[in-house]
């Protein structure tokens, strides 16, 4: 992770999110669902096979989902744009003439606070301020030749986020802090919903979507349980699946 400036907000310690600690009994019985869960989750082949494995998977995960409840309150993703846009500044960002802003009906976008001309430079963000694998959650290294973070950048793009969302002091907290914390896709949907994409052509990758996600998470979950390292150390604790999804 490349050097930052310091300012005051660094060197106050920084709140991370929380939730309310599963007891022993809880935690062994999650374990014992995901164990169910990543069997559940092995490829199946036809249309029908993959609707039956859905449903039984659905079904794990309402139990996982139950235990794993959270009621923490999260602040308004627009309560952290003033700090955001200083972060930017302070990182060597050039946004000048434009704003994050909450746009009705669209949640947050990016505003122009004046006209520009064409071809003109509206905003010039450094490298080291991407949030990626080679720039965030060094912790993650050591997982680098995991099967699951070896071959889909994705899943290790999703895990370094909910690294550098629960440590400390992590640089990145402005960034994480205006991420939206839902998105409009098939892991939403209820078994109901689902059900009505059959016969259409999204139903078999819709259903092969929430198979790989409840698989991975599964996977997940032994590891940051049962493996010692530093990345189990942050997480064992607060991994949950709506939180991997």
């Amino acid at each position: 992770m490349g050097r930052r400036k310091s300012h005051a907000s660094s060197k106050r310690k920084q709140h991370v999110p929380s939730q309310r600690q599963l007891s022993l009994v809880e935690r062994n019985e999650i374990n014992a669902l995901c164990d169910k869960l990543f069997l559940s989750s092995i490829n199946t082949e036809c249309v029908t096979q993959l609707w039956d494995n859905y449903v039984k998977i659905s079904t794990i995960l309402e139990k996982v989902k139950r235990l794993e409840e959270m009621k923490t309150e999260l602040p308004k993703r627009s309560q952290g744009i003033g700090q955001f846009m200083n972060w930017l500044k302070e990182n060597g960002a050039n946004v000048d003439g434009v704003s994050v802003s909450e746009f009705a009906g669209y949640d947050l976008g990016l505003k122009a606070e004046h006209d520009f001309h064409e071809n003109e430079l509206m905003l010039r963000i450094p490298r080291e301020l991407i949030f990626s694998t080679q720039n965030a959650a060094p912790e993650l290294s050591v997982l680098r030749y995991d099967p699951l973070i070896y071959h889909m950048p994705h899943v290790a793009l999703a895990i370094a986020l909910l690294i550098e969302r629960h440590k400390e002091n992590s640089k990145w907290k402005p960034y994480l802090d205006i991420l939206p914390m839902t998105y409009s896709t098939v892991l939403y949907m209820t078994a109901a919903d689902m059900a009505e994409l059959k016969g259409s052509p999204t139903f078999e990758v819709a259903l092969k979507l929430c198979r790989s996600i409840a698989r991975q998470y599964s996977y997940f979950n032994q590891i940051f349980q049962n493996v010692n390292i530093a990345i189990s150390d942050i997480l064992r604790d607060v991994f949950t699946y709506e939180r991997y999804w």
